[in-house]
């Protein structure tokens, strides 16, 4: 697209001459070249609607399927119009092979075979509305589902039409391949999901993806884990997992949990009953409507060595963050990233 600009500043013999093919390879070197520039445009348009995330996700992943066939346009016009003795150096065969793997990806993406050997078949077992905006699900999988870590997620399909959802596993995995689900109302298709789901539905999985285990920290630290409203979810899981795999090794761990309104909050009650049970586990709320707002001056650090397990709001992170930086901490600050797109 720039080639008139450097052959000005660099001279026309220095620009390699593209493949002269002849027959039905210069039909397709004519194609690739009526390719190139729309399909660089059309996917710097749809990498800008991703990145900024003002299309809904329902609309968004549509557009994204086109990605693939992008990436297959682009990369016939590379192969047909590159100069043939390019192919022949260093760099050509780098190309050939990202070429070839980005080429395989694509077709497993078009044709739908990302994910399909992780999918697993399975019924909703039980649908709660524990509160205005909190739904609680319940799934019975089938034998084959191979069982989850506290701290995973799954991509969940419960119609075929909406397509897959991320939510995190909210129980510990007990062998009896049952799930729960704890989600919170974000946007209209989760909103809706108490009159959408019913008993005996038909549910997939894809997964278990993750790996922010809290349970997986450093024996010699203290452990402290920070929840902020359905950031508690992986949290849920690893206190369960405490309870059915009872073990005295296991270090002490100071719990904080955020909300905005621990009165209406079902997670709170839900929390008091699991760490009752857990005398090394101790719970601190901290209610936004009454002012009570975590800092790091209240983690109730007590030791040089610190693991903090987070999940939820990027800004409580970030002022978490910023308060310990002012400490001589050997620190390892655990995030949960739940970004897809």
């Amino acid at each position: 697209m720039a080639d008139d600009g450097l052959e000005a500043l660099l001279g026309s013999n220095q620009r390699l001459q593209e493949a002269d093919f002849s027959g039905l390879l210069d039909g397709l070197q004519e194609g690739a070249k009526d390719l190139g520039e729309p399909g660089l445009y059309l996917l710097l348009l749809l990498v800008a609607i991703t990145l900024t995330r003002w299309v809904p996700y329902r609309y968004w992943r549509y557009l994204h399927r086109v990605m693939p066939l992008i990436y297959l346009a682009l990369t016939a016009h590379a192969v047909l119009l590159a100069p043939l003795v390019w192919w022949q150096q260093p760099s050509g065969w780098l190309m050939a092979l990202l070429a070839a793997g980005g080429s395989v990806a694509s077709l497993q993406s078009l044709s739908g075979q990302i994910g399909r050997s992780r999918c697993y078949q399975g019924l909703v077992q039980a649908v709660r509305q524990t509160s205005t905006s909190l739904t609680e699900v319940v799934c019975e999988m089938s034998q084959r589902w191979p069982g989850h870590r506290a701290g995973q997620f799954a991509l969940v399909t419960f119609e075929r039409g909406e397509g897959a959802h991320p939510f995190s596993l909210s129980s510990a995995d007990n062998a009896s391949g049952r799930v729960n689900f704890q989600i919170k109302a974000l946007g209209d298709y989760t909103r809706k999901l108490p009159q959408r789901l019913s008993r005996g539905q038909a549910v997939t999985l894809e997964g278990p993806y993750g790996r922010f285990d809290p349970d997986r920290g450093r024996r010699n630290a203290q452990q402290v884990w920070v929840a902020g409203g359905i950031g508690v979810t992986p949290f849920l899981a690893a206190l369960e997992k405490r309870l059915v795999d009872a073990d005295p090794a296991r270090p002490a761990v100071t719990l904080h949990y955020c909300t905005a309104g621990a009165a209406d909050d079902p997670m709170v009650a839900r929390l008091q009953r699991l760490t009752e049970q857990l005398p090394e586990v101790s719970l601190h709320l901290h209610d936004s409507r009454q002012g009570q707002r975590l800092t790091a001056d209240r983690l109730r650090l007590h030791d040089r060595r610190v693991d903090l397990w987070f999940c939820g709001p990027k800004g409580l992170a970030s002022a978490l963050r910023s308060g310990l930086k002012q400490r001589s901490l050997s620190l390892r600050f655990h995030q949960e990233s739940y970004q897809f797109r």
